[in-house]
């Protein structure tokens, strides 16, 4: 998998109708998922700030799993280097291709960051308008789950966005209810931060130790595991903010 030394032209992501199947995305590699009854396919070399919008999506419990976009990310990484087996052509890949490398890590790391703070602060709303009593049917999870996320919240406490950053599958509620749980928003993103610096390059080393297999296999495992719709936060938002606007009409 050798690349021209000029480095790798970017590619943007292509949306087709999820029904049908045209002759050029059939021919994409890609981590494909679907939204809004479209098809998405995200190519190798995709510029940074792409990866960085949808892992915001993620945040919101929208389309994708974060596993699964960072793997390829991995997977799409390793693709721009040359893997002959010699260290100089190695080298030589790296540096003609390490501003799309660095800066699409780095776009990546905040995404992931940023993104772990808007259940965050969907939390914090609840807990703004008093809307927090049944807190775990309001966001599509049940009660010995609320039960658990919670008390991992109290046991944590402020170092719950490290911990946060390992709970595969519950990110976004472990956020939520952390939030709601009265966390300090700086301890929450220092921790996230942080936690992020281990998190990352695993998913990242797993996406290029799997470079050669199958991308869609991978993808579907990855969204199975991490995978949360919209319904729940958009259920959340909307909860929060009546009782929010309720209790501002009547103080008023």
């Amino acid at each position: 998998m050798k690349q021209p030394s000029s480095g790798p032209s970017f590619s943007m992501p292509q949306i087709v109708d999820a029904s049908s199947q045209s002759d050029a995305a059939a021919a994409t590699i890609g981590y494909t998922f679907s939204a809004f009854g479209k098809k998405v396919i995200i190519p190798e070399y995709t510029p940074g700030w792409v990866y960085f919008l949808l892992l915001m999506a993620a945040g919101f419990g929208l389309f994708i799993s974060e596993e699964a976009l960072n793997v390829w990310a991995g997977i799409s990484l390793a693709r721009s280097l040359s893997l002959d087996g010699t260290w100089q052509s190695l080298v030589t890949s790296f540096s003609a291709n390490a501003p799309y490398i660095v800066s699409t890590v780095l776009w990546i790391y905040w995404g992931v960051c940023i993104s772990d703070m808007v259940p965050f602060y969907l939390g914090k709303l609840f807990r703004q308008s008093k809307a927090s009593e049944g807190i775990g049917s309001k966001i599509g999870i049940g009660k010995e789950t609320t039960l658990s996320i919670s008390r991992t919240v109290q046991k944590y406490g402020n170092l719950i966005g490290f911990v946060e950053r390992f709970s595969i599958g519950i990110r976004n509620p472990t956020a939520f209810l952390a939030g709601a749980s009265g966390i300090p928003a700086d301890c929450f993103f220092a921790g996230v931060c942080f936690g992020c610096l281990f998190t990352l390059p695993i998913q990242l080393t797993i996406g290029f130790v799997l470079r050669e297999r199958p991308v869609t296999a991978l993808a579907s495992v990855a969204a199975a595991l991490g995978i949360w719709t919209a319904f729940p936060y958009a259920a959340a938002a909307c909860t929060a903010l009546f009782f929010y606007l309720r209790r501002r009409k009547s103080s008023s």
